[in-house]
């Protein structure tokens, strides 16, 4: 599975790279602290899931969930900020793709859990796909 980690604090990323190469060795982890660069890497790569912040300088996680929306890009995305703000928890469920807003850093058994989460998430959505337009529930 390919991950992506939007990040503009090296460290961070570094870290978190690291709790998820514990976790699951058969991930993939492209790490960006550069958000342009991930934005380019978005449409080319296509990972599964995506961990991003909010606060970026020059394009903040606000432009590249606008810009995933606007180019019907649907993955999921895991909210990893350090934002405590109701504004922006309220911000983010106006994007259908994000899948949880979580405070950083994020632990071992949090990474765990969100990793969980967004495979069966995946797992619902690709049954979805399968089953004919009567036989769909609502989410």
């Amino acid at each position: 599975m390919k991950v992506f980690l939007i990040d503009d604090q090296k460290i961070t990323n570094v870290l978190n790279k690291k709790y998820l190469n514990m976790i699951r060795e058969d991930l993939v982890i492209y790490d960006f602290d550069d958000p342009e660069l991930a934005l380019e890497a978005l449409e080319k790569e296509m990972p599964a899931l995506i961990f991003l912040d909010l606060n970026m300088p020059i394009v903040s996680g606000w432009d590249i969930l606008s810009f995933m929306r606007n180019q019907n890009i649907e993955i999921p995305v895991i909210i990893l900020t350090s934002s405590n703000s109701q504004q922006d928890r309220d911000k983010a469920t106006l994007y259908h793709n994000v899948f949880s807003f979580q405070l950083k850093p994020l632990t071992k058994v949090g990474f765990t859990d969100l990793l969980d989460g967004a495979l069966k998430l995946g797992k619902e959505e690709d049954l979805q796909s399968k089953l004919a337009p009567d036989q769909k529930t609502e989410k």
